[in-house]
């Protein structure tokens, strides 16, 4: 196990060359702006690539996202709550123990990856930009060690996809180094759920449509919901009781109440008066 943190940790050093290769000049990159996408929908990161330093943006988003995984899941379980892993039950002590630190050299490779092409994109002039907030939801050690198999085994298909497009052989064989890396991950992660660590001869390349449909669920939606809170309840609540009261209150009682007692007295009361003065005054003129 400690030859394996060793190499883990030498992984550094893998794509150290790729930045001389960039300060040396044999990329080529247009401009800065390159990476900006003319639809709207689909984050610039997806968008077809024109150029080597496209690709690169694209992995750097996918390798944000499973750096950004390995820490949040390793933050929220600790050695013995991912050894306790229902997924792990049928597995001896040996394997079971060492999957926490096999999964602590998977995160450090992850952000390895994501230290080296930000700085690979620095040098081509491109701004890397923050890294989204990604949003995670799992509940259980193997909820969370189900996630990260799906991830490894998209950013294998990923790099498969999009490494044809990169002109410069330096470049690719960086990548190509990282692509290799990730498919170790995704075998590790198979093996541990039952499958072949190495199921096909020759594994299927996803375009770039596809990755952004299968890593949407981890991609923050955070514009939708703050506009239609703000406009409902405002409007609808200050008419209805202000108009509505005025009618009932101001119409409707003046004429019962100044009309009708108004006339009856008049009308009654005169009647009787005079039905009593003709009985009075016929008496007298007998």
């Amino acid at each position: 196990m400690a030859e394996v943190r060793r190499r883990a940790t030498s992984r550094r050093s893998v794509l150290a060359g790729t930045g001389a290769v960039v300060g040396a000049g044999i990329l080529g990159v247009s401009s800065p702006a390159l990476a900006q996408s003319d639809d709207d929908d689909v984050p610039h990161q997806f968008n077809q690539p024109n150029t080597d330093a496209d690709v690169l943006q694209y992995a750097l988003t996918l390798e944000r996202l499973e750096a950004s995984f390995y820490e949040a899941g390793l933050d929220e379980f600790d050695a013995d709550d991912l050894e306790s892993a229902s997924i792990l039950d049928d597995f001896d002590d040996e394997i079971v123990e060492a999957v926490p630190e096999y999964l602590e050299i998977a995160a450090q490779q992850e952000a390895t990856h994501v230290d080296q092409l930000e700085r690979v994109l620095n040098v081509l002039g491109v701004d890397p930009g923050d890294a989204p907030a990604f949003e995670f939801d799992f509940e259980t050690p193997t909820e969370f060690l189900e996630t990260a198999r799906v991830l490894e085994n998209t950013g294998v298909a990923a790099y498969a996809g999009a490494a044809p497009a990169i002109e410069s052989p330096d470049i690719l064989s960086a990548a190509l180094s990282i692509h290799s890396v990730e498919a170790r991950h995704a075998g590790y992660l198979n093996l541990l759920f039952g499958e072949a660590p190495y199921p096909d001869a020759f594994d299927a390349a996803l375009s770039m449509g596809e990755v952004l449909e299968a890593i949407q669920p981890f991609l923050p939606s955070e514009e939708t919901p703050e506009e239609t809170p703000e406009e409902t309840p405002e409007e609808t609540p200050e008419e209805t009781p202000e108009e509505t009261p005025t009618e009932t209150e101001t119409e409707m009682p003046t004429e019962t109440e100044t009309e009708m007692p108004t006339e009856t007295p008049e009308e009654t009361a005169t009647g009787t008066d005079t039905g009593f003065d003709t009985a009075t005054t016929t008496p007298d003129g007998s």
